[in-house]
């Protein structure tokens, strides 16, 4: 049964991973047409911390809760990726 967990959890953080590249590249792109800067270099962390985390409880501990180091890798990660969308959404509207 922990085999299966862990391979749902792994498909999972997959589809996470694919949707902050597309965030990334979608920053990325948005600096290169418009020419302003879009904040595209705080989605690169999340994209190693929250993997990072996610492989951690995915190899050493399936049940996702209590260890310190991984989840200090999410809230990591969770405030780069905050702080990331919150810049992307106010250039691309135009407030910044």
């Amino acid at each position: 049964m922990a085999v299966i967990v862990r391979a749902i959890a792994a498909l999972s953080w997959a589809g996470v991973i694919y949707l902050l590249l597309t965030l990334w590249r979608i920053a990325r792109f948005y600096e290169k047409s418009a020419r302003q800067r879009a904040y595209s270099f705080l989605f690169l962390p999340p994209l190693f911390l929250l993997p990072l985390g996610a492989i951690y409880y995915i190899v050493v501990d399936v049940d996702f809760i209590g260890s310190a180091a991984a989840d200090l890798l999410f809230l990591l990660g969770g405030i780069c990726l905050l702080i990331g969308t919150y810049l992307l959404g106010q250039v691309m509207v135009g407030e910044r």
